[in-house]
């Protein structure tokens, strides 16, 4: 069988031209770990993330922290077929298309991850739930494919990584996510005893992040791209030049003024 095409220089470039459309779309792009990250993963295991689905930004997402995280790793992810036909460009960056809808699909998802994770430099990453869900909506089921996937194959460390996409005091969004502890399962687990420990282990990092998220405080991530305030209209420019005329510095930031407020 051949792997997906995974062409290291479009994927670089692609990741430089997200990175400053995610830069201008969002406030910021903060990690958090819940071990150091350099343990995530045994080097010499093949790697999975297995990722919540909350919305469009989700496969950018992974490609700039596997760029970031997993710099020595190949990037492979599953994708619709359907959606793969509007987004070409994504058959040479790791991405392969399955038929969601068919059982022939999920034979396909296994026997190409299989050949994936064969090597350790590799990087699966894949959305369990199989749909968009709400971040806050833990309930919601997996598709069996990567808990077969987990009974079926060694030395592969599974990590958990919760996304979310909150506003706190800024016009823009940010982009908030956590890796959780890796797992590398046991021969002797079943199919279903490797389903519930991913299902746990995703929903226990989501819970994790959602903390953190509703704590606000900006100090508990480390960012891939910082916060960093923009003039967003011309009110900021004539407050920033009124600034300079009587010698302050200006701040354009909002939180600049509520966390002042609230201290």
């Amino acid at each position: 069988m051949t792997l997906p095409e995974s062409k290291a220089w479009l994927v670089d470039g692609f990741c430089r031209y997200t990175h400053g459309m995610v830069r201008r779309r969002f406030y910021c792009f903060g990690v958090q770990y819940a071990v150091p990250k350099e343990r995530l993963c045994d080097p010499q295991h093949s790697l999975v993330v297995f990722t919540n689905h909350v919305g469009w930004w989700d496969p950018i997402v992974a490609m700039l922290l596997r760029r970031a995280v997993f710099p020595d790793r190949i990037l492979y992810a599953p994708i619709d077929a359907a959606a793969l036909k509007n987004y070409r460009v994504f058959r040479k960056m790791g991405f392969f298309g399955i038929e969601m809808d068919r059982l022939q699909g999920a034979a396909e998802f296994l026997k190409t991850s299989r050949e994936i994770l064969a090597t350790n430099r590799s990087s699966l990453w894949v959305t369990p739930e199989g749909t968009f869900v709400d971040c806050r909506h833990h309930e919601h089921p997996f598709q069996p494919g990567v808990a077969h996937l987990a009974a079926s194959v060694r030395n592969v460390s599974f990590v958990p990584l919760a996304i979310e996409y909150p506003f706190w005091e800024e016009a823009r969004p940010m982009i908030l996510v956590r890796f959780g502890q890796g797992i590398v399962f046991e021969p002797e687990q079943t199919k279903q005893q490797c389903a519930e420990i991913l299902h746990a282990a995703l929903r226990q990092t989501q819970r994790e992040l959602a903390d953190a998220v509703m704590e606000r405080r900006a100090d508990a991530f480390e960012y891939l791209i910082a916060p960093k305030g923009s003039n967003n209209s011309w009110y900021d420019t004539v407050r920033a030049w009124s600034a300079w005329y009587h010698g302050r510095s200006f701040d354009p930031r909002h939180s600049a003024i509520t966390r002042k407020t609230q201290t």
